[in-house]
């Protein structure tokens, strides 16, 4: 295909696993993020994971699953995070961040679950003395009941698509639903054929060329339909408004976005929205 193909919706559904919620520091000099010894990157790091992905305090560290929830080693290989969402946990304050459940695992992280924790602290106890026993049963009531912790082991990053703000997961799930449209297109439109008509529109500065290869498409697909093209012109208006307000969040260029998004409000006054969603899945 042109290397000039654009696009400009995310096709992934958002968050189809759940999210799990991690309280952050909300700037570097936080005096507990400080007193980690923490390199300058890591602590950048641990404040914006939006931006710069999760990452382990320490991707190489050895240490045990229940050394990290029981906080004997502060600097693991480990992300503790709860499965209290939107909330998070109630014990911690700060910044919260989302982390895509599925897009974590795609990028290779392991999720170690409630019950692996338990099990790990158990084993860790079992030859204690009966202090550190009550003191590692008492931090593991509040770790498996009021955090509902999860650990995340990335390998070595969670890429920052998969971890939202509260605002960005806001944004990311009200335009799932167009996003998911995009998807069933794509597949209708042959690459090619999409990927031609996206440069022509794009050197002339219209969207003519793109249009006229959607509609061919969608008519030799689906037969003649003529009588519906007046809806298709309506949603088309409509779609592309929307296709704009998105290119604006996203950043790809108003113009091819806007004509995407017309092809979208296209296909659900040509065909009906009930097709349009049929086909999406919804």
């Amino acid at each position: 295909m042109p290397a000039r193909a654009f696009f400009f919706v995310t096709v992934d559904e958002v968050g189809p696993q759940g999210f799990l919620v991690r309280k952050t520091y909300t700037a570097v000099n936080a005096p507990f993020l400080q007193g980690m010894n923490l390199g300058p990157l890591e602590m950048i790091r641990d404040v914006a994971p939006e931006r710069y992905g999760l990452w382990a305090r320490n991707p190489e560290s050895l240490a045990s699953i229940s050394s990290h929830v029981l906080g004997t080693d502060k600097v693991t290989s480990y992300v503790s995070t709860s499965g209290n969402f939107p909330e998070g946990s109630l014990r911690f304050e700060g910044k919260s961040i989302y982390i895509d459940i599925a897009a974590a695992k795609r990028a290779g992280a392991r999720i170690v679950t409630p019950e692996e924790i338990g099990q790990d602290i158990d084993a860790y106890l079992k030859d204690k003395s009966s202090k550190v026993k009550r003191e590692g049963e008492y931090l593991k009531k509040k770790a498996l009941g009021t955090d509902n912790e999860f650990l995340v082991k990335p390998n070595p990053v969670v890429p920052p698509e998969g971890i939202f703000t509260r605002q960005g997961l806001a944004i990311a799930m009200g335009f799932e639903k167009w996003a998911r449209v995009v998807q069933v297109w794509c597949i209708v439109l042959t690459g090619y054929d999409l990927a031609i008509a996206t440069e022509e529109s794009s050197r002339i500065r219209s969207i003519r060329p793109l249009e006229k290869a959607v509609l061919t498409n969608i008519a030799g697909w689906e037969g003649s339909m003529a009588g519906r093209w007046a809806g298709a012109v309506l949603g088309a208006r409509i779609g592309a408004a929307t296709g704009s307000i998105v290119g604006i969040e996203t950043g790809p260029g108003t113009l091819i976005t806007g004509a995407i998004g017309g092809i979208i409000g296209g296909a659900i006054g040509f065909f009906a929205e009930s097709w349009v969603m049929e086909k999406a899945g919804m």
